[in-house]
């Protein structure tokens, strides 16, 4: 592995279908959800430190030692996945470790938050039971619209822990001059899917490579659905690009309007145009 980059992002924002496409280039492994993030901020960086024996170490020694391991089992981690040189991890919580990683730049993938929720909605639209969920046990298929905008906005979850944290945090290190990360809206990349791509290689700093969006395998590590418990979602992509049409919304401008109003600071950032 020559080059270890992240993707991170929103949630129904197209990073899977990203990464699916890139891995088409012979040089380049991605990931589905990677958990390996996790692993190395719990299990290296924290879990470690609890050890009698290693409190025992000067601090000076211990801090050397960890940060040998944790960059020594990340690449055994990618080493032992691919033989590829340019590996690109899509995960949300590489936001908590990224600093020990300068060199790697960041994919964000973002999208008109109407449209994420929508997503969402539809579908719960299409399950029967076995429907999201909010803490207090009430399933998504019977919320009243003001409900739907608090489980999505106001509990925990995939949407609002991104939001909140992940991307503001993304966002200030762009303002403060931080050009490791490269934003990508949802729509830009369905309007005009070869632009993106090539400016992701420039942005990567590889040369670019010519795919095929009529033929689009699954991630070579998949991610199976059936783990999420809580949140039902898709990560199966078409084996074709989808082409960009208007969206079709079926929730009332009450909620539309109201995600506008309550992100005006997403919107100034990314959607403009919608204010």
């Amino acid at each position: 592995m020559n080059q270890l980059n992240f993707c991170g992002g929103l949630p129904r924002t197209g990073s899977t279908v990203l990464m699916n496409i890139l891995q088409q280039n012979p040089d380049v492994f991605t990931t589905s959800s990677d958990p390996f993030p996790n692993i190395l901020n719990k299990h290296i960086l924290i879990d470690t430190r609890y050890s009698e024996n290693f409190q025992a170490m000067s601090t000076t020694q211990a801090d050397q030692a960890v940060h040998g391991m944790a960059l020594g089992a990340t690449r055994g981690w990618y080493e032992g996945l691919t033989s590829k040189p340019v590996v690109i991890s899509k995960a949300r919580s590489w936001s908590h470790v990224h600093h020990l990683f300068p060199d790697a730049k960041i994919l964000v993938t973002v999208r008109d938050l109407r449209d994420i929720v929508e997503s969402f909605d539809k579908i719960n639209r299409n399950i029967k039971a076995l429907h999201s969920y909010a803490e207090d046990g009430k399933l998504y298929g019977c919320m009243l619209e003001e409900e739907k905008y608090t489980y999505h906005f106001e509990t925990s979850n995939a949407l609002s822990g991104t939001l909140y944290s992940e991307l503001r945090k993304y966002m200030t290190m762009f303002q403060r001059g931080e050009r490791k990360i490269k934003f990508i809206r949802y729509e830009d990349f369905l309007r005009e899917p070869n632009t993106v791509l090539n400016n992701v290689y420039r942005f990567l700093e590889l040369p670019s490579f010519n795919h095929d969006l009529d033929n689009i395998s699954q991630s070579e590590v998949f991610e199976h659905d059936n783990a999420y418990f809580r949140e039902k979602t898709s990560h199966v992509v078409q084996s074709q690009m989808i082409p960009w049409k208007e969206p079709q919304r079926h929730l009332s401008d009450w909620i539309h309007n109201k995600i506008i109003e309550d992100h005006k600071w997403y919107y100034e950032a990314f959607y403009p145009e919608v204010l």
